[in-house]
């Protein structure tokens, strides 16, 4: 029989190959919530259930968000993910700025252009491309962005408020790595037909990719 310490260190040798930043705190909440789950539901029925929470999660807070980007100076609430996104990345170009938020062309370029109308963002010439340009912030819409901030802050307060540090570190720990394979893969399967999609996701899953 395999020893207890044994078994740990194994388990926590397979954590740090897949969380390689992960702290030991980080493997003691994945070890503790891994222990006490009681497997009665089948890999797959597991699966929907948490798409189910993530997708109901989700559309509540889309609801809290629309009602608080109200609040604001935006043309919409969905303004919000690209002004957001332009703090993050800086100047950008149009393109890569609707790859990063997963969206549709037509309708990333409608929203960029409801920006520019609004003067929250500018737009110049690429010097390394003069057929391209490229988007920032105004200080507009910095100062726009600030007040979205503090609005958005309320949103989630309002989803994840009772939730302890620890549980929310957790749940960042083991979305993390789904959030940054499928970030970069869904720009690759983007205007895929789905079954095309699905065949080339499971061929990442398998060369673990």
């Amino acid at each position: 029989m395999m020893n207890k310490a044994v078994k740990l260190l194994i388990s926590y040798n397979d954590f740090e190959e897949v969380h390689p930043d992960a702290e030991l705190e980080d493997f003691c909440r994945y070890y503790l919530a891994k222990s006490r789950k009681k497997r009665v539901e089948s890999s797959s029925a597991s699966r929907g259930t948490l798409l189910k929470l993530m997708g109901r999660i989700t559309s509540a807070f889309s609801l809290y968000h629309r009602a608080a980007m109200n609040k604001t100076a935006l043309p919409n609430a969905e303004s919000f993910y690209y002004l957001n996104a332009l703090a993050t990345l800086g100047e950008v170009r149009k393109t890569e700025l609707i790859n990063y938020l997963l969206t549709e062309y037509a309708t990333g370029m409608e929203a960029i252009n409801k920006l520019l109308h609004e003067k929250l963002i500018r737009e110049k010439n690429d010097k390394s491309d003069g057929r391209a340009k490229l988007l920032s912030l105004t200080e507009k819409g910095e100062k726009v962005l600030l007040l979205c901030y503090s609005y958005a802050k309320k949103a989630g307060e309002m989803i994840f408020g009772e939730l302890d540090e620890d549980s929310i570190q957790l749940c960042i720990q083991l979305l993390r790595t789904v959030e940054e394979k499928h970030s970069r893969l869904a720009i690759e399967l983007k205007n895929k037909d789905f079954d095309e999609m699905y065949a080339l996701a499971k061929d990442h899953q398998s060369k673990g990719k």
